[in-house]
């Protein structure tokens, strides 16, 4: 049963509460723990470890909300971009100012798009970047925990057990954002689960970003609109037929 230092009075609490953390945590990860700063390195790496875990906690929820705001947004830019599709095929050949305004509304909704997906995997790095780092220190100081639960352990320390109660005991720790940790047993799950596949497998593995795919959606669809609305002009002089070998569905064809 573990009680607290007659020596260790609030008057030299106060005196040592001045330490930075930084020098703290130097102290405890090098096992260079004085009796006299035990309980204070206790308050040190307790406080820590639960600001990191609301920093953490924190930078996970707005990854998260970063990437549900990009499926919405993105959501409602397809839509447009199909309504814009149809609009097109409606007033193709009928009424050429029209044609030419949708292509050109098509473009730069694209150009949008493309630079929505982009600001949004933009701050999707940043919050992952703080996560990571986040994650770090969150391991340190579990670290710490450890080593000053061991120490006290070791060289019998007095220390009130309250105190004591507060520490960690979590020995491991997963790492959400380590890359490829799990990258061999998904690939050997693949190949159990669906063994018929490989070609599937394979592009499976190549671990696409889902939140990059937008920016790509964008960029295709505002070369496709930029040609379409290339198509609406007709300069003197500049022979800008379709290619003939570009033949389309034909209706006759599609009767048969």
């Amino acid at each position: 049963m573990c009680r607290r230092d007659p020596a260790m009075n609030s008057e030299q609490k106060e005196t040592h509460l001045p330490f930075k953390f930084d020098e703290m945590r130097e102290r405890v990860l090098s096992k260079n723990i004085k009796g006299k700063d035990v309980e204070i390195s206790i308050l040190v790496a307790v406080e820590e470890l639960k600001a990191w875990k609301s920093i953490y906690s924190e930078c996970l929820r707005q990854r998260g909300f970063e990437i549900t705001q990009l499926i919405q947004r993105n959501n409602f830019f397809m839509i447009f971009q199909g309504v814009l599709f149809a609009g097109i095929c409606q007033s193709a050949a009928m009424v050429p100012v029209v044609s030419l305004m949708i292509c050109l509304v098509g473009l730069c909704t694209s150009l949008f798009q493309a630079g929505m997906a982009a600001g949004a995997k933009y701050w999707q790095e940043h919050w992952e970047i703080n996560t990571r780092s986040a994650e770090r220190e969150m391991t340190l100081w579990l670290m710490a925990h450890r080593i000053i639960r061991n120490q006290i352990n070791k060289r019998s320390l007095f220390v009130d057990s309250d105190l004591i109660s507060k520490l960690e005991v979590r020995r491991t720790v997963v790492h959400l954002f380590e890359d490829n940790k799990n990258r061999e047993s998904i690939r050997d799950n693949l190949k159990v689960s669906r063994p018929w596949a490989p070609i599937m497998n394979f592009i499976i593995m190549r671990r696409f970003s889902a939140s990059r795919i937008p920016v790509y959606v964008g960029g295709v669809f505002a070369v496709v609109w930029l040609v379409l609305l290339l198509c609406t002009f007709r300069i003197e002089g500049v022979d800008t037929k379709v290619p003939a070998g570009v033949t389309g569905f034909p209706i006759k064809e599609a009767k048969k």
